[in-house]
């Protein structure tokens, strides 16, 4: 008899935010988009390192400069399509960003800067000043 494994239950602090990005600012979206396609293409240069070079192989130096652009333009283009989902987090992490210091700036209470044991020469300075 064959045990089926389920898969582990999933937190609501692990599900991946819904981002709708026609609502997001063009200028956040534009650099979670650039971020995450510079992730992509670093780790394709990473990929290509690891691949061994054959005296066979026609690799020039041009042939390298072309599939350097090449990986860099395939990493705009999927970061602009969803990619791995890493401009959605950074959106995800800013916009909730923004939200609290929206609120932070609006509440009175949450104005102050908490008191905060340094250990320092500062000790008892407020937090931001």
């Amino acid at each position: 008899m064959t045990k089926v494994l389920s898969q582990a239950p999933i937190s609501p602090s692990r599900v991946t935010p819904t981002i709708d990005k026609n609502s997001v600012d063009p200028q956040t979206r534009a650099a979670a988009e650039g971020m995450e396609a510079m992730f992509l293409d670093y780790m394709m240069q990473a990929m290509r390192q690891t691949v061994p070079e054959n005296e066979m192989d026609l690799n020039s130096p041009a042939t390298k400069i072309y599939q350097s652009m090449m990986d860099s333009e395939n990493a705009q283009r999927s970061a602009k399509q969803g990619g791995l989902g890493l401009s959605d987090q950074i959106i995800a992490y800013l916009e909730s960003a923004r939200y609290n210091e929206a609120r932070r700036n609006e509440s009175p209470a949450l104005k102050e800067s908490p008191t905060v044991s340094t250990g320092g020469t500062n000790e008892g300075t407020k937090l931001g000043k």
